[in-house]
């Protein structure tokens, strides 16, 4: 190798490595995504704190993340406020659930319709009401095994 030929390799490889530890040190740290707003209201009173006792209870989860069970004793909407202004509108009465409005592109989620402890069983999708382009499940749990989940077993 010629001695010109050395002093380019090693200036382009000097290069390279300060590019490297440059690009590691301006790296921006990452972003915490923000878990959505969830608010529930139940006939007209805010929901919050350790959830009573019910015969079925909602479960709502959003991505990875699972939020709190809803006793589904009484009528009440849930709705759900996500980055980028995705909007999920959940009816719920004694035992049932149903995905009143979303503003996805699709509606799959809409149209699934009303679920219940008695048509689980006869669903198609049985106890889950998916909303995919908002990563958002509805899961519904009768009463003995929200309490194990409460308990933690």
């Amino acid at each position: 190798m010629k001695r010109r030929d050395f002093w380019v390799f090693t200036a382009i490889m000097g290069l390279v490595l300060v590019l490297l530890i440059l690009g590691r040190a301006l790296k921006p740290a990452p972003v915490e995504k923000a878990r959505p707003t969830l608010s529930v209201t139940l006939a007209g009173e805010e929901v919050s704190g350790q959830p009573e006792a019910a015969n079925s209870y909602l479960r709502i989860k959003q991505g990875e993340a699972y939020y709190h069970l809803v006793p589904l004793n009484k009528p009440g909407e849930i709705v759900i406020h996500q980055e980028h202004g995705q909007e999920n509108v959940i009816h719920i009465d004694k035992d049932s659930v149903v995905m009143h409005a979303a503003n996805c592109p699709n509606h799959d989620c809409v149209r699934m319709g009303r679920m219940t402890l008695q048509n689980i069983e006869t669903r198609v999708n049985q106890r889950w009401i998916t909303c995919l382009p908002h990563q958002l499940s509805l899961e519904l749990i009768p009463g003995d095994e929200a309490q194990r989940l409460m308990e933690g077993l």
